[in-house]
C-alpha cells in the first residue's frame, strides 16, 4: 500500500522532495505559511551535482541553466595581485561551473515543475503543531482565515528551516556554536570590476576576508567579515558602509550602486545527530546550517531530498519495518556525507 508524505516548507528543499516523491507516484502535502515564494536573491548558486539531479526532474535543468549565469574560476588577490586561481573546466560533469541564480528564480522554476506534475504548494497554511505516532504522524494546520483543523499523514518531513518546528517538536538538539563575528552582505549594481563577470574573486585584507560573486553582467553579491561590536544583532549594512568597504579592501575603481539586497548575518555551524526521529524526517536547514563558504546550504538540502527520495520511496515499501531499515540507514549515510562535503569547503 502507498504511504503519503506531509512536507512542512516550500522552499527549495521541500519543492525538491516534493517533486522527486510526485514522480515515484508518493502522495504528497506540501504546506507553507508564506504567502508567496521569496523575493529575496538568499542563495544564489546551483553547483555542478545540483544540475545533475535536476535532470532526473521533468523538464530538466534546463530551465534553470537558461536563467542563470555561469560562472567558472575564482580568483584570489591581496591588493592588485593576484595570488592563486582555481577554474573549474575539469570538473567531471556536464555542469562545469557555478550557476548563479537568485534563490527567488530557482523557488519559481522549482514550483513550475512541481505543478506540471499536479501537485499545487498550500500557501498561507501555518503548521502549529506535531505528533508522531508509531505508524505516522498529526498536524495541527491554521489557514490565512484563522480556523484549525488536524490532519494526519505516514510520513513527515521538516523542511521547515534553521528554527523548524518540526525539529524541536521531536526533540533533536542542534548541536554547534554560532561564531563571534558579524558579516555584511550586498547584492548589487557595480561598475568597474576589474575580472570578467564569469569569474569571482577573494580579496585578502589584514581586517578580514571580501568576496565578489557575480550573479549577472554587472550585478554582484559583496561578502566581508567584520569585528564583533557586541549587538545582539549584526547591523545591516547601508550602502555608504558597502562602498567604504570596497574601498578599503578591494580593488580602486568598483562603484556600488542601486542595491538590491543589503542584510547583516552571522555564521553559524550546527547539526543533528541524525536526520530520522521515528516517522519524521529532517530535511536541509532543519538539518544543519553551516559557514556560506563554498556555498553548499542550499545545494546540501537540495541533494539531501534527491538523495533520500532515491533510497527510500514508500510507494515501493511493504512492509513498515523494511521501511524503518531502509530511512535509518538513508540516514546515516547522508549524514555523514553532509559533513564530509562541509568540511572541505
Amino acid at each position: 500500500m502507498t504511504q503519503n508524505v506531509l512536507i512542512v516548507g516550500a522552499g527549495p528543499v521541500g519543492l525538491t522532495l516534493a517533486i522527486e516523491l510526485t514522480r515515484y507516484g508518493v502522495p504528497v502535502r506540501i504546506l507553507e505559511r508564506a504567502a508567496h515564494s521569496t523575493d529575496k536573491s538568499k542563495a544564489i548558486v546551483l553547483w555542478s551535482r545540483t544540475l545533475e539531479l535536476l535532470d532526473r526532474q521533468p523538464g530538466g535543468s534546463a530551465p534553470f541553466v537558461e536563467r542563470g549565469f555561469k560562472v567558472d574560476a575564482v580568483s584570489f588577490l591581496a591588493g592588485d595581485k593576484v595570488i592563486g586561481r582555481v577554474t573549474m573546466g575539469l570538473v567531471q560533469s556536464p555542469y562545469p561551473y557555478a550557476l548563479m541564480l537568485p534563490q527567488s528564480e530557482t523557488e519559481r522554476l522549482l514550483e513550475a515543475h512541481l505543478h506540471a506534475l499536479g501537485l499545487k504548494v498550500e500557501r498561507e497554511v501555518d503548521v502549529t503543531a506535531v505528533n508522531l505516532r508509531a505508524d505516522g504522524a498529526d498536524a495541527t494546520i491554521r489557514h490565512a482565515d484563522g480556523h484549525e483543523n488536524k490532519i494526519s499523514a505516514d510520513w513527515l518531513a521538516g523542511c521547515d528551516g534553521a528554527h523548524s518546528l518540526v525539529r524541536h517538536t521531536v526533540g533533536a538538539t542542534f548541536a554547534g556554536k554560532t561564531m563571534d563575528s558579524n558579516w555584511m552582505l550586498a547584492d548589487v549594481h557595480m561598475r568597474g570590476y576589474l575580472l570578467p563577470d564569469t569569474e569571482a574573486s577573494v580579496y585578502w585584507h589584514k581586517d578580514g576576508a571580501f568576496v565578489i560573486f557575480p550573479i549577472s553582467p554587472g550585478r554582484y553579491r559583496l561578502l566581508a567579515d567584520l569585528p564583533a561590536a557586541g549587538e545582539v544583532h549584526p547591523p545591516v549594512p547601508t550602502l555608504t558602509d558597502v562602498q567604504a568597504m570596497i574601498e578599503r579592501r578591494g580593488p580602486r575603481g568598483m562603484i556600488a550602486f542601486d542595491p538590491i539586497w543589503l542584510a547583516g548575518f552571522r555564521i553559524n555551524g550546527r547539526k543533528v545527530s541524525s536526520y530520522r526521529w521515528g516517522r519524521a524526517f529532517l530535511c536541509g536547514d532543519a538539518a544543519h546550517v553551516h559557514s556560506p563558504a563554498g556555498g553548499q546550504g542550499m545545494n546540501t538540502g537540495m541533494q539531501d531530498a534527491s538523495t533520500w527520495v532515491g533510497s527510500w520511496r514508500p510507494s515501493r515499501v511493504g512492509a513498515a519495518a523494511r521501511s524503518s531499515s531502509t530511512a535509518t540507514t538513508s540516514s546515516a549515510a547522508r549524514s555523514e556525507n553532509m559533513y564530509s562535503q562541509t568540511r572541505s569547503v
